[in-house]
């Protein structure tokens, strides 16, 4: 049986009214913009709904660009109502969104059997630790994708 194929905005509809209905959803991860934390095809990410504190430096959100595309992506910094996102896996790429248009906090990581949540030693080291300096994430991450075989 072939996989079912949803476009993302039917997907990311659906599933951004289970948060707002108070549910938790958990979706599995496609895209290699988080790497090295959040890894493609074989981990997952749990949602919740917003509070006062999504919004602040580190943490990871689901929001729509200006592009109208869905990213999962750490927030760089908070001007007002305009958001800063970019990826882990990102070397320069960043992304604005609107503060309406951030629709879920991603709380937890499931790999295999581990369950990495927001605020554990592992997530803190990712959000405190990981490079802001280019050249040392460059270097990082073309090392994490030799040794993990993952395309650049």
């Amino acid at each position: 049986m072939e996989p079912l194929i949803v476009p993302n905005d039917i997907f990311f509809s659906h599933i951004i009214d289970e948060i707002n209905s108070h549910n938790i959803v958990r979706i599995p991860v496609k895209g290699n913009s988080m790497l090295p934390f959040i890894r493609p095809f074989s981990d997952e990410i749990e949602l919740t709904e917003l509070n006062e504190k999504s919004f602040e430096k580190g943490n990871i959100v689901l929001g729509k660009t200006k592009e109208n595309r869905y990213i999962v992506h750490r927030i760089e910094k908070v001007k007002q109502d305009t958001i800063i996102l970019r990826g882990d896996g990102n070397l320069s790429l960043r992304e604005i969104c609107d503060k309406n248009n951030i629709f879920a906090e991603v709380t937890s990581v499931y790999r295999s059997n581990i369950k990495i949540e927001k605020n554990s030693f592992r997530w803190n080291l990712a959000k405190y630790c990981w490079f802001s300096n280019p050249l040392l994430r460059r270097v990082f991450l073309k090392t994490y994708r030799i040794f993990n075989k993952i395309g650049n």
